[in-house]
């Protein structure tokens, strides 16, 4: 499991400073690893602990650690966009009930197979498969 420490050194690695909101967020983001945070929870708490953290600010982070693959953007029917910590986790794929928003995360040997279609088919080996799957759930499921 990654620690704060391994990942600030991915950021200066890219040459990102460790400002002190980064840091908090980076925090924020590995306490609450097992949960879908909303960007009201990351702003709420960033306010909490500074004086006033710009919005646009917020933003940037976040998308700098999509773009690292910190974390992964989800974007829930009925509950909006929510992140979620992925960067050490190997399979990180989800399947979302476009009815009721219930989301659920996938299981490894989905990702096996998955992995072993794209080595069979493109010749493309040691994926790191970062997917979210919509649908419809077996308790929202529409006949035909």
């Amino acid at each position: 499991m990654k620690k704060h420490k391994d990942l600030t050194h991915i950021l200066t690695s890219n040459k990102m400073r460790i400002t002190t909101p980064r840091r908090l967020l980076l925090q924020y983001v590995l306490d609450n690893k097992n949960k879908q945070l909303s960007f009201k929870e990351v702003q709420d708490f960033l306010n909490e602990k500074l004086a006033s953290v710009d919005r646009s600010s917020i933003y940037r982070n976040l998308e700098t650690f999509k773009r690292l693959d910190i974390i992964q953007e989800l974007n829930l029917p009925k509950v909006g966009k929510r992140f979620q910590y992925v960067f050490d986790r190997k399979v990180h794929h989800f399947y979302i009930c476009k009815a009721c928003g219930k989301s659920n995360k996938g299981k490894e040997d989905l990702f096996n197979k998955i992995e072993a279609a794209l080595k069979d088919i493109h010749g493309f080996s040691k994926a790191n498969l970062s997917l979210v799957f919509y649908g419809y759930c077996s308790k929202c499921v529409r006949p035909l």
